[in-house]
């Protein structure tokens, strides 16, 4: 009878302990629960246009020259994706590099997530950071193997466009433009702030797609008209490069907002 009475009084002290861990457990959970939801994903997408026509390899355009030309490949890095508030205050995308390819697809929309909130503007950068220029081998969108990056020296290729046009004076009548540069003096990194529509804030947490439209036809002209028979490949950094970068820093526009 006595070893009934001690084992009853053993799992009676045990009952304090018990009972504050079941009342632990649910602040437990929901500190775990609140720190998973301070974030939420958002979908961006870009559209390669021409003039408000869709891109592709196959049509001719007509530059704002008169010169015509088709385009085969046209890449750029798209980094440092960022929402601002009305207040200025900020959320970052983290590792955020993003290479947008004419012949991918799926390359040129991606989820990212961000801190909860009402948001009015879309900022990024269009190219590589030079912390990343001379950071060696890497992977994801910065792997060289993609075709963006030229030396260990001179590092990314911000933006590529690559097509031919009859007023080329290059063998096979190709125009090529491959824009990068990060020193002083060279810088071809833009930074790009769009306002979403007065109607359209962008709440993250809701189920939201930013739809962006890439204007090609501003690559020809927009702060510095650009000649392809005058220009027809320009590879190095400095010079042309910055203007051409210049250019197609005007070339993102916000198509909408949509839920999805």
């Amino acid at each position: 009878m006595e070893s009934i009475v001690r084992r009853r009084q053993g799992a009676g002290s045990r009952a304090p302990l018990l009972m504050l861990m079941l009342m632990a457990l649910p602040f437990a959970c929901s500190k775990e629960y609140s720190a998973a939801n301070d974030t939420a994903s958002l979908k961006i997408s870009f559209r390669l246009m021409n003039d408000g026509q869709p891109l592709n390899t196959t049509d001719e355009y007509v530059n704002r020259s008169g010169e015509r030309y088709t385009v085969r490949s046209l890449k750029y890095y798209v980094s440092q994706v960022r929402l601002l508030a009305a207040d200025n205050s900020a959320t970052a995308e983290k590792e955020s590099y993003h290479l947008m390819d004419l012949e991918v697809a799926e390359s040129r929309e991606f989820t990212a997530e961000f801190s909860r909130g009402t948001y009015r503007f879309i900022e990024f950068v269009i190219g590589v950071d030079s912390a990343r220029n001379v950071s060696g081998a890497q992977t994801g969108a910065l792997d060289p193997a993609l075709g963006m990056f030229w030396t260990w020296n001179t590092g990314y290729i911000f933006a590529k466009l690559e097509g031919q046009s009859p007023v080329s004076g290059a063998p096979g009548k190709a125009l090529t433009y491959h824009i990068g540069g990060f020193r002083q003096g060279e810088n071809a990194l833009r930074r790009i702030l769009l306002g979403f529509p007065a109607d359209k804030a962008v709440v993250v947490g809701r189920t939201l797609q930013v739809i962006i439209d890439v204007d090609l036809a501003k690559w020809f002209d927009h702060a510095h008209p650009l000649s392809i028979a005058q220009h027809s490949s320009v590879m190095t950094p400095g010079g042309m490069s910055l203007k051409i970068a210049d250019n197609y820093a005007g070339m993102f526009y916000i198509h909408t907002v949509i839920d999805r």
